[in-house]
């Protein structure tokens, strides 16, 4: 296989399967939840989806649909009167390896279509209005495309500590630029402004990786003119080859577009997520909702 420019790309299928779990727990009766799930691989050239599934307990009256963007999303409303509930998710997919001979491009003449003007401006939690000087300063007077994106990434990944507990789901990048700690989100969050200030369309992207058991993780992807949308990861400091490490649930403006799970609930009460993490298998034929549930359950001691 070629590229539009004759550059060769090189692909490997690697096969995947995932679990992923969470309970959410509230201090008084639910009468009703509706919740809005983006648990299923996203669908492009860098991974095919298989047979998935989402399933909540209690069970609700469940629809799916694609987003404006192509996330798969989950929408689950459950009725029954509950204390508790858990989100179990479950599916394959294959990951195709692309190792890809970017050819650099100026970054002045590289050209955009309409459709990514909305990757260029300001978001809820990405504004480049404020970032600007710290864009420049981490550019280093780089005038093509990958080699700003290469110094924003390695910027960030030198620069922004990653601690948690000090950051939420509503800091902006503007604010990670003063404090410079944070998790994946908030680097994530700092990249995409830094480098829409740079004139660079840049998207966020929630998913797992796939060797690191855990909470799900945050990267960006930046528009190539010839190669479409790259990965680049500044919590790790990784730009465009990503292999087989990372598994894309979905993709948008910045977090606030594509929470893994968002919602709302009616209760006299408060709600809190309890606990979650996900899980990842080379080696398995399947996976069921009961592996999933057995994440949750090792939590708690009970095997």
């Amino acid at each position: 296989m070629q590229t539009e420019l004759g550059g060769p790309i090189t692909v490997e299928t690697i096969p995947v399967h995932y679990v992923y779990v969470a309970r959410y727990t509230y201090t008084d009766t639910v009468v009703q939840n509706d919740n809005f799930l983006r648990l299923s691989p996203f669908a492009d050239d860098c991974q095919t989806p298989g047979p998935c599934s989402v399933a909540t307990f209690p069970q609700g009256r469940q629809i799916q649909y694609p987003d404006r963007l192509g996330n798969a999303v989950h929408r689950v409303r459950v009725t029954t009167p509950h204390h508790e509930l858990i989100i179990a998710a479950t599916g394959q997919v294959s990951l195709n390896r692309r190792i890809v001979d970017a050819p650099d491009v100026i970054l002045a003449g590289a050209e955009h279509g309409l459709e990514a003007q909305e990757f260029l401006t300001a978001s809820r939690l990405a504004d480049p209005t404020g970032v600007e000087d710290a864009a420049r300063e981490a550019c280093a007077g780089a005038d093509t495309l990958l080699y700003c994106v290469n110094n924003v990434v390695h910027w960030i990944y030198a620069n922004v500590r990653y601690e948690r507990g000090l950051t939420s789901v509503n800091t902006t990048a503007a604010d990670v630029l003063v404090s410079m700690r944070g998790v994946c989100q908030d680097q994530a969050h700092l990249c995409l402004a830094m480098l829409r200030a740079l004139g660079i369309p840049a998207r966020y992207v929630s998913g797992l990786l796939t060797r690191q058991p855990g909470e799900t993780h945050a990267w960006v992807e930046f528009l190539h003119p010839n190669l479409g949308w790259l990965p680049a990861d500044p919590t790790r400091g990784v730009v465009i080859d990503l292999g087989a490490d990372y598994l894309k649930f979905g993709v948008g403006r910045d977090y606030s577009e594509v929470p893994p799970v968002s919602g709302s609930f009616i209760s006299r009460g408060d709600g809190h997520l309890d606990f979650t993490t996900a899980q990842c298998f080379f080696d398995r034929d399947s996976v069921s909702v009961d592996d999933a549930l057995n994440l949750l359950h090792s939590s708690d001691g009970v095997m």
